[in-house]
């Protein structure tokens, strides 16, 4: 029996991250279609998935109206034994504005991956939801019939505010292709220090030029910075701002990378993130074999505890960070290296959630 799973997401650098390898290991019974605006990613999008639907809006717009519109005239056309799994927050408030007065009749499933902007201690996310908690609310058990989170922390804060009752599940992180990673063999002569990830306040990108500054004088430490901003997000640095770091004496910026090819080249991953669902970037740098040291948050925590392999650091303490780097470069002990990249294949490969994924689909079947 074929069953059709519509994958949505506001973005499709969402669908093609880590959700395209999930889909090519999905049981074949599964006919998995994308609903995504088809922008750069668009190539492996059609290549990958058994159809794709284009949805046109704008993804750096929160609230997009005409997108809004747009998602509602698709979810109007899927068949009542069919299932939409939604990725992300943002996709999930998009799909409940475009369904007020819609009778759902298919299945529901959504994955939040981290709770985002929308859920940051800033004024506009404060007054976002105030806005829009109401509606959902009222929405949200009538339309969702589970939701996927990465860590029970998001889960517990999500259900307090929206009021949600309906079934839940914890899945660690989105899948992992271990395959594609390429493995360190050795230190660098001089230790060469990474943060890798969007340019945003939340991911942590002040306090780590923080850091570097501070340590700028040490001739055994080199740092880095890969990734770009995300203009369109509350978080991002400015325009202005990004041309300061391609002009820091401070740091090397190194634009977006690679991950899979090329973080075997550095020593350390700092992550000094303010919230996260799962630390992809965590746990690819850890498979890789770098030494991380990060935040102590929701997301991040479960992964250096499970795997014993990494550093936590309280209250994102930029001398914490300093002390720890600097204990590293006259001492790197990566011992428990082997473990940690076994647990990563066990719990957060795609193979692990290709399998986690199989058995929910089976039960909505």
């Amino acid at each position: 029996m074929t069953l059709m799973i519509y994958y949505l997401a506001h973005s499709d650098w969402i669908l093609k991250q880590s959700r395209a390898d999930i889909v090519k290991s999905l049981d074949s019974k599964f006919k998995i279609t994308s609903i995504c605006p088809l922008e750069e990613n668009s190539e492996e999008i059609i290549k990958t998935y058994y159809e794709s639907i284009l949805w046109k809006t704008d993804k750096n717009t929160f609230f997009d109206i005409k997108g809004i519109i747009e998602l509602r005239k698709i979810i109007s056309r899927i068949q009542k034994d069919d299932t939409l799994h939604i990725f992300t927050i943002k996709s999930l408030y998009m799909f409940i504005f475009a369904s007020i007065f819609f009778n759902k009749k298919f299945k529901v499933l959504v994955s939040i991956t981290g709770l985002g902007f929308l859920f940051a201690d800033t004024s506009i996310a404060k007054i976002l939801r105030l806005l829009t908690r109401l509606l959902i609310v009222l929405q949200i058990n009538n339309l969702v019939d589970l939701i996927i989170f990465q860590n029970i922390e998001n889960k517990n804060d999500f259900i307090k505010y929206s009021k949600y009752r309906n079934k839940t599940k914890i899945v660690e992180g989105s899948g992992l292709n271990t395959e594609k990673i390429k493995i360190k063999k050795n230190k660098n002569s001089t230790t060469k220090v990474i943060f890798a990830g969007r340019l945003m306040v939340e991911k942590g990108i002040y306090e780590y030029i923080k850091i570097a500054k501070i340590m700028s004088n040490n001739p055994n430490l080199e740092f880095y910075i890969a990734g770009k901003p995300d203009f369109g997000n509350k978080s991002s640095i400015s325009k202005e701002e990004l041309q300061n770091i391609k002009n820091s004496p401070y740091v090397v910026y190194l634009g977006q990378i690679n991950v899979n090819e090329e973080l075997y080249k550095y020593d350390i991953l700092i992550q000094p993130s303010h919230h996260e669902g799962l630390s992809r970037i965590l746990l690819e740098s850890m498979y890789a074999g770098l030494f991380c040291i990060c935040n102590d948050i929701p997301g991040i925590r479960e992964i250096i505890m499970k795997t014993n392999f990494g550093l936590l650091i309280k209250n994102n303490d930029i001398e914490s960070y300093i002390d720890e780097i600097k204990l590293f470069n006259s001492n790197s002990d990566l011992s428990n290296y082997d473990n940690a990249k076994n647990i990563i294949n066990n719990v957060y490969s795609v193979k692990a959630i290709t399998k986690e994924f199989n058995n929910l689909y089976d039960e909505f079947a």
